[in-house]
């Protein structure tokens, strides 16, 4: 019996010992501990949006799902995307370019995040493990670097050097 207080002593505090390891500074639990399963700490992932709607924008299918994923996995996700115009407005229901509108990237991807949205020029690379780009005519249009650095509508060198 005493053979195995001191093992279960020296799991406890070998798995104490990671706690500088968490984000949230939290050990382990005991159970963890005592079977070896300690945790890793959470994946942060950066997610780069690039509107609202799969003409102009993000496909929301696609940015849905890997919000899904990346939760069951237990990340840490952080939204971003531009605070720029978007390239141009399309209407869904024609598949047609909407004609004298004018919309905001930041302020559409607002609605896929629910709200919880940062500037993409706020990204530091060094914060997160991984970044993801969801598919959508919107990441072509509204991302790419040629389009960023020849608008005419606003200064994006702070964007290039992130993406």
């Amino acid at each position: 019996m005493a053979a195995m207080r001191a093992l279960v002593a020296s799991r406890l505090a070998a798995a104490s010992a990671f706690a500088s390891l968490y984000p949230s500074g939290r050990t382990p639990s005991q159970r963890a501990a005592l079977h070896l399963s300690v945790p890793r700490p959470a994946a942060r992932v950066a997610l780069v949006l690039s509107g609202c709607g799969v003409y102009d924008g993000t496909e929301i299918h696609e940015a849905s799902a890997i919000l899904v994923h990346l939760s069951r996995g237990g990340a840490e996700v952080q939204i971003f995307a531009p605070d720029v115009p978007q390239m141009h407005v399309i209407d869904h229901t024609k598949g047609q370019p909407s004609e004298g509108e004018s919309r905001n990237v930041l302020t559409e991807s607002a609605r896929i995040a629910r709200g919880k949205i940062t500037d993409l020029a706020n990204l530091s690379a060094a914060h997160h493990d991984a970044a993801i780009f969801p598919g959508g005519f919107g990441a072509a249009k509204n991302l790419d670097r040629v389009s960023l650095w020849t608008s005419s509508l606003w200064n994006c060198e702070r964007y290039v050097s992130v993406m």
